[in-house]
């Protein structure tokens, strides 16, 4: 179902069995698109991009209210940026950002108006809701969930089972009717199993252990663990001190 004379494809395009790319899609150059892959109106992909099977992009939200749902429609663009690799069945929906040189492993679901900023790794079978941030540099490895609205910087190496709690009865200030998941720095490490609940922030430099529980605000350049996650010592230099 591809008319190239419709659509702006670029050279050495490759586009494998059962695909549906609408007409309004621009595909860039040496571009890999696998089987059975779905891409939905106003998608750009750009140069060296590699899409494996069974990937939907540009999906527009669904709305659920009561009983009823609907389709949030739109014109919104998704655009996925040179040299990145998307893997098996991902979901990507549109009005998102992937930048340069990002991977995006096997069975991830990125919703809408979210930005992957580039140089990223968004490890397999990872959620990430509505209206996030991922700053350049960032690992976030597999079985990771991230609340609407949660902001990370730059630089951070975040483990496996990492969660975002989004719930009125949590956060910083207890009940709240925002839902809006944390804020975290820079050059962070955070272990496995680690879960932050919502509408806090998290600074700078910190190194966040195993199977910890965050409940409040940490600064910068701290070393934190356990349930629910108390200071232990200064990290200095990025090194534990």
């Amino acid at each position: 179902m591809i008319n190239k004379k419709t659509k702006q494809i670029g050279s050495n395009v490759i586009i494998h069995e059962n695909c549906v790319i609408d007409d309004t899609c621009v595909i860039g150059n040496n571009v890999t698109i696998g089987n059975n892959v779905t891409i939905y109106p106003n998608v750009e992909i750009e140069d060296n991009v590699y899409i494996w099977d069974n990937c939907v992009i540009g999906r527009a939200p669904m709305g659920v209210k009561t009983i009823q749902s609907k389709v949030q429609e739109g014109s919104h663009s998704t655009k996925i940026c040179k040299n990145s690799v998307i893997g098996c069945s991902v979901t990507i929906y549109n009005n998102v950002l992937i930048g340069n040189d990002s991977l995006i492993a096997e069975n991830v679901v990125i919703r809408e108006r979210s930005v992957i900023e580039g140089d990223n790794i968004i490890g397999t079978n990872s959620f990430i809701q509505k209206d996030c941030f991922v700053g350049k540099g960032t690992r976030i490895i597999q079985l990771s969930s991230l609340a609407s609205g949660t902001v990370i910087g730059k630089n951070n190496f975040i483990s496996s089972g990492f969660t975002c709690v989004s719930d009125k009865t949590f956060g910083i200030e207890g009940y709240s009717d925002k839902m809006v998941g944390p804020k975290i720095g820079n050059n962070n490490l955070i272990g496995p199993n680690v879960t932050i609940l919502d509408n806090l922030i998290i600074g700078d430099n910190n190194t966040i252990g195993a199977k910890s529980l965050i409940t409040k605000t940490i600064e910068s350049n701290g070393v934190y663990y356990g349930s629910p996650a108390k200071y232990i010592k200064e990290r200095k230099n990025d090194k534990i001190s």
